[in-house]
């Protein structure tokens, strides 16, 4: 993802840019770092550090994988549900995989502040109770039927923030059903926002009972990994990355015009130069697939200039919140930024073409 009209950061040399804001600054820290910049939509990169986890989970990191559990039926109550269980609260509803943390429901967590400051502490904290999370990212197809049910429509002429062929900029015409790229009813849905996302948690809360939501970026971290301690499940070179993820490589390349010597790209080829089919990659190990890739994905966490987690543990969702945090890198991502500790910020009420998210049933 290259920001528009920017040079790169000199912390970063060589990597491409995430996207800026206008009208704010980035305050002490990034100043210390010298990663204050303006941009066309503004200021204010996301501070390039995150939440890394070190896990060792209740839950069987294959469980979900294998298939194991797996329904259909909706489940009333998960505490009575085996981990890794996968099911539907409704026949039009996000089939999600039950995850269980450790039975105390505490773990030690490295408190990253990437590229910003090399000391890293380490403290016990609360993770969150056992909690559903979306096995796919929320599709097309899914979000339409929410659209037709609810008579949910976005503000008039909001248009989608997306790359021109030459730069980044916003189109007015662009929209979720229309993104300025061809998807199948079984991609991402993308050029959302956190309140399209949240109107569609809600939305599934009174059509089901249930409590459904975004997940926090703890929760998303804790279920990204499924055990994993690394920064992602390939290797620096990328070769395996495609195996894995959808994101910029070859076949971004050549499908992206403009982007070609100017962005950073995988070694690799996954044959897809936008959004895929989700599903289409490896599962991690509780069975969820793109956690890493396809779609940046809204969280219900604000944005705050410090550790993901604050000192008093848990993850800050309310207070004033104009922005709010995306994991997880997207098709257009290199690989500075398709990790699981990557934290990246947009408004809330923004739409990009590559924001998508994923939902959380609570219990």
């Amino acid at each position: 993802m290259k920001l528009p009209g920017q040079k790169y950061m000199a912390a970063f040399a060589g990597l491409t840019a995430t996207r800026a804001k206008t009208g704010q600054t980035i305050g002490v820290v990034a100043k210390k770092l010298g990663l204050v910049r303006q941009a066309l939509r503004g200021l204010s990169t996301a501070l390039l550090f995150g939440l890394c986890l070190s896990h060792s989970l209740a839950q069987s990191p294959n469980t979900a994988a294998s298939g194991a559990g797996e329904k259909v039926a909706a489940q009333d109550d998960l505490r009575h549900t085996t981990a890794g269980t996968a099911f539907r609260d409704c026949a039009d509803c996000p089939l999600v995989v039950v995850i269980v943390p450790r039975p105390d429901g505490l773990e030690p967590m490295r408190r990253d502040n990437l590229f910003w400051n090399p000391e890293q502490t380490q403290e016990t904290i609360e993770l969150p109770g056992i909690f559903a999370i979306g096995r796919y990212e929320v599709t097309r197809a899914e979000f339409a039927r929410f659209v037709k049910d609810s008579g949910y429509a976005a503000p008039a002429n909001a248009g989608c923030y997306g790359w021109s062929g030459a730069r980044y900029e916003t189109n007015a015409l662009a929209d979720w059903r229309n993104p300025g790229f061809a998807q199948t009813e079984n991609d991402p849905v993308v050029c959302v926002s956190w309140d399209d996302a949240n109107a569609y948690t809600e939305w599934l809360a009174k059509k089901t009972g249930k409590s459904y939501r975004l997940p926090t970026e703890v929760e998303w971290e804790y279920a990204a990994r499924a055990g994993n301690a690394a920064a992602r499940p390939w290797d620096d070179a990328g070769i395996d990355a495609c195996r894995h993820a959808n994101v910029a490589d070859a076949s971004t390349r050549r499908g992206m015009p403009g982007t070609a010597g100017s962005w950073k790209y995988h070694d690799c080829d996954d044959r897809h130069a936008y959004t895929a089919p989700v599903g289409s990659y490896t599962p991690n190990a509780f069975g969820l697939h793109d956690m890493l890739g396809n779609a940046w994905e809204w969280t219900d966490t604000c944005w705050n200039p410090g550790p993901a987690v604050p000192p008093s543990g848990g993850t800050l969702t309310a207070g004033p919140c104009e922005q709010r945090v995306l994991r997880g890198g997207g098709w257009v991502d290199s690989p500075a930024y398709v990790r699981y500790d990557f934290r990246f910020l947009l408004d809330q009420g923004d739409r990009d073409f590559y924001g998508g998210f994923r939902v959380l049933r609570g219990d």
